[in-house]
């Protein structure tokens, strides 16, 4: 059965205005709030973009904080809930509103909403949800939600990269040398292992002036190339350009790390940045921009990069896959979740539909594997990789499988790369160690590469049976309850 999602068509328009829901590399979590807000539209103008949405909303929400009016505060929060439905924080926050305005049906509607997929909060820690624990509900999920934060999964440190080699943030399989290359965003380094003992400079940017932090790296054996997501950033500590190109795909040499070809993407004050790459069987190659964001698209012997798709709604464009024919491109957004471009030249994307108990936000790793998706997942509690199975058109998810959760050398997982059935990935990030001026903050940690067999789940996800015995606790409960949760005479 074909199941529906919403449909997006293409418009070049879009592609080359998509700057305007642009975001920063590091911090693409956080809405950019540089735009003016909403005015009311005359027949003249446009209606706000989603961009403009969020941040004239983030800024009633925030003013109404601040002010102690939780009525609008919650009336803000529930409009920035319904453009990001994903981001826990906001979710949260609904639960605190709620039940400080005496709201306790719509608290726990909220929160019930959150533990169907598989979120964790420490509740007894906020203050705010203090009318909430009268009840037998409270304690239900408190509890479940404490299980999902509860660490497992059978994954395996294969290499431990030292501290020295800051801010690695690109991995690819070269399957032809059977070894594992890795870029850093601070030095311009790519680095290639067999073992995950003994790391080797492939090629660095002091000796490629060409090469600048690496974002993303794609192997095609088959033709001998290593292709290199390139930026100019503050974090990058080495030197610009002096032709003033800030972004790039290079192609290099697989075996050797020469420089083949480049495909500049931006220069001088362009506000564009290559961040992850994927490769199709015919050699072509998709690249994300994250800044813009926009989808581009370098055809077998083309001269340059062309702009492939992009919608305004985007926010920040991560990990991206191809199934297996290479007829659908899958884009993680990491506030909206899955996209399925038509990788054809359709010129057509649909929302990857999915069940209510998985939120789909902050992937910012996404692999393909045997008609499912892997996914990890860093801006969400807990930080988890999770199994996607497709349904027959490759539209819809038509089951969750968790594979590794709340693990204590989690800290911030991002990226990695598939090698059959194996998930190699990097368990920390340094970007939280980093300010935005490039500085760094404190120590920076050695990070695990750990691999994980995607084929083994261990937990499932919540079944329906226990769904329906939680909403049937849910109607009991509030058939109990005065109505909006007003204290009764006796209270």
């Amino acid at each position: 059965m074909r199941i529906i999602a919403p449909v997006f068509s293409l418009a070049i328009v879009l592609l080359l205005s998509a700057t305007a829901a642009a975001q920063s590399a590091p911090d693409a979590d956080q809405e950019q709030k540089d735009q003016s807000a909403p005015t009311r539209p005359e027949s003249s103008q446009q209606p706000p973009s989603p961009g403009q949405q969020f941040s004239h909303w983030f800024d009633r929400a925030a003013s109404a904080y601040q002010q102690q009016d939780i009525e609008g505060w919650v009336k803000a929060t529930e409009e920035l809930h319904k453009l990001r439905p994903y981001n826990q924080d906001f979710m949260r926050h609904l639960v605190e509103g709620h039940a400080r305005l005496g709201n306790l049906s719509k608290a726990y509607d909220i929160m019930l909403k959150m533990q169907r997929q598989g979120l964790s909060e420490d509740w007894d820690s906020i203050d705010a949800v203090e009318p909430m624990r009268n009840h037998e509900l409270y304690d239900h999920l408190t509890g479940l939600m404490a299980e999902a934060g509860e660490p497992f999964g059978d994954v395996s440190t294969w290499s431990r990269l030292d501290s020295e080699y800051a801010m690695p943030e690109a991995m690819a399989f070269d399957e032809s040398a059977d070894r594992v290359l890795v870029g850093t965003v601070r030095d311009g380094l790519i680095l290639s292992s067999s073992d995950g003992e003994e790391w080797e400079t492939l090629v660095s940017a002091e000796d490629l002036p060409q090469l600048q932090g690496v974002f993303d790296l794609a192997v095609d054996a088959e033709r001998g190339y290593l292709w290199v997501a390139s930026g100019n950033v503050p974090y990058f500590r080495g030197n610009a350009r002096e032709d003033g190109v800030r972004s790039a795909l290079l192609r290099l040499d697989l075996e050797t790390g020469e420089l083949q070809r480049e495909f500049p993407l931006s220069s001088g004050g362009g506000r564009n940045l290559i961040g992850s790459l994927v490769v199709a069987g015919d050699g072509t190659v998709f690249a994300a921009d994250t800044q813009a964001p926009v989808i581009y698209r370098l055809e077998p012997d083309a001269d340059e990069l062309k702009p492939y798709f992009g919608h305004p709604g985007f926010t920040s464009l991560r990990g991206m896959a191809l199934n297996e024919d290479g007829s659908l491109l899958y884009v993680a957004d990491y506030a909206l979740g899955i996209f399925v471009i038509d990788a054809t030249g359709g010129q057509q994307a649909w929302q990857l539909a999915v069940p209510e108990t998985f939120n789909a936000g902050g992937i910012d790793g996404l692999f393909w594997w045997n008609d499912h998706l892997i996914a990890i997942q860093n801006a969400i509690t807990p930080q988890r990789v999770v199994r996607l199975k497709l349904g027959k058109d490759g539209l819809g998810v038509t089951a969750v499988a968790p594979l590794a959760a709340a693990l204590e050398s989690f800290d911030m997982p991002t990226f990695g790369v598939m090698d059959g059935r194996e998930l190699y990935f990097f368990a920390v990030s340094h970007w939280r160690h980093v300010n935005a001026a490039g500085g760094v903050e404190g120590e920076l940690p050695d990070v695990p590469i750990m691999n994980i067999d995607v084929d083994n789940a261990s937990v499932q996800v919540v079944g329906q049976e226990v769904l329906e015995q939680l909403n049937r606790q849910q109607e009991q409960q509030q058939q109990q309850q005065p109505e909006q949760g007003e204290p009764d005479a006796e209270g």
